[in-house]
């Protein structure tokens, strides 16, 4: 399951779990108050800083809608620039490349959803590595945990098809093993850019504000 989040192909899943969640029987659930009017699913380019690196990181991610809430899944990944590394053993340099994925539940509220232009705000919530690899040497790995919350400006471009700006912060912990890196070298104020398509509730607002 982790790997599926990493890779960002979760969001390719989504629509066939939601069509077997909405045809399963109906129970008491957590969300009970609140109607699932929607779902999407999309890539996304997040743009942040490794090693003081300006590097892009591309996935995807898939949610359902309830009401001005969502809530869903999504994965990213980055090939980011060479880092060298000196070996303790015989003092080479080591040109490793670093590489950084992480996946995991996606939250989000947007606020007035149907206007054209409306304020959305969203946190992530991930599980994933930071990795060197690429080199003639064994690859060094760890495990991390990833918090990103970040607020925007959504717009309705199509029924079908909203984009998203947005601005936030990529909080990582866990790394402790990649030689002369740290958790504030994954950190990094970032920027997105959202790309979401499906349904997104009752359009019958939407005319109001295209008319």
């Amino acid at each position: 399951m982790q790997k599926l989040f990493e890779n960002g192909r979760f969001f390719f899943l989504l629509p066939l779990m939601f069509w077997v969640a909405s045809t399963s029987a109906q129970e008491e659930t957590l969300f009970q108050d609140w109607d699932v009017v929607g779902a999407f699913g999309g890539p996304f380019v997040e743009i942040g800083a490794i090693n003081g690196e300006v590097s892009g990181n591309v996935g995807g991610g898939g949610a359902l809608v309830l009401e001005d809430f969502f809530l869903g899944g999504y994965g990213l990944g980055s090939r980011s620039p060479r880092y060298t590394v000196d070996d303790p053993e015989t003092g080479d340099a080591i040109n490793y490349r670093i590489r950084f994925k992480h996946g995991g539940l996606w939250l989000g509220y947007a606020h007035r959803q149907h206007k054209v232009a409306h304020l959305y705000t969203s946190l992530r919530i991930g599980w994933g590595r930071a990795r060197l690899d690429d080199a003639p040497a064994p690859e060094i790995e760890d495990r991390v945990f990833v918090l990103t919350p970040e607020v925007g400006v959504e717009f309705n471009v199509f029924k079908f098809f909203k984009l998203g700006l947005s601005g936030g912060y990529r909080w990582v912990n866990g790394v402790t093993q990649l030689p002369g890196l740290g958790n504030s070298d994954f950190g990094s104020p970032i920027g997105m850019v959202t790309f979401r398509f499906g349904g997104f509730g009752d359009y019958s607002d939407w005319d109001d504000d295209w008319d």
